[in-house]
């Protein structure tokens, strides 16, 4: 009843970012991060990899470990949470579902455990699209950064973070100004501050996004 609680908070678009312990190591091109998952919590997470093979099912890309049976993934389809809830068997997903990196989606753990993602880095111009209305929002790429940049956003949208610690949405909103993002004093214009694996919440209150992200593995 709480996860439903909570996960309903979204679609009201109430919403720190994700306070997941997080390591990256990259060799090459393939990049690997380990995130901590809680017994009993919620994680508001994305891919910060791509598959190698191009699979983005999460029979492929988001395994878990045996002590996460029962464990159940929310994924946010547009205008409502998805009706399909996978849940973790121990060894698979009971049920397969498409979940590109640069989109959200909430794992509610049944043990402290970690989850490694692995797959390819990308590079050069990656790109991005922001629709009209809520979305989930995140790098696809595993760097630590603000996101997504002070030259992305319309005027009055909005950008909400999961508080890992409180289990809730963040009374903290970030709104874009027309020049840059904004949380009160001391906030970075760039957006909040995403980690390798965390995700936001997006409202685009006019017309839809399409940006561009440079990136190179050095």
């Amino acid at each position: 009843m709480r996860t439903k609680a909570l996960l309903g908070l979204a679609a009201l678009a109430v919403g720190l970012s994700t306070s997941v312990a997080q390591n990256v190591y990259s060799l090459n091109v393939v990049g690997y991060v380990n995130v901590s998952l809680h017994n009993g919590q919620l994680s508001f997470l994305s891919l910060p990899v791509a598959p190698v093979d191009g699979n983005f099912n999460i029979t492929n890309t988001i395994v878990l470990d045996s002590s996460q049976a029962f464990a159940s993934l929310f994924h946010w389809a547009g205008t409502a949470w998805d009706t399909a809830i996978p849940s973790w068997t121990g060894t698979a997903w009971d049920t397969p579902m498409v979940i590109s990196n640069g989109t959200g989606f909430f794992i509610a753990s049944q043990a402290d455990s970690t989850l490694t993602f692995v797959g390819q880095v990308p590079q050069g111009a990656i790109q991005y699209s922001i629709p009209v209305g809520l979305s989930t929002l995140a790098n696809q790429v595993p760097v630590s950064t603000n996101f997504p940049g002070a030259a992305v956003g319309g005027i009055f949208d909005n950008m909400f973070t999961w508080d890992a610690v409180g289990q809730a949405w963040s009374s903290t909103i970030w709104s874009y100004n027309g020049t840059a993002w904004d949380s009160g004093a001391g906030s970075n214009p760039n957006g909040p501050l995403l980690n390798p694996g965390d995700a936001v919440f997006y409202l685009n209150a006019n017309t839809a996004i399409n940006f561009t992200q440079n990136f190179t593995v050095q």
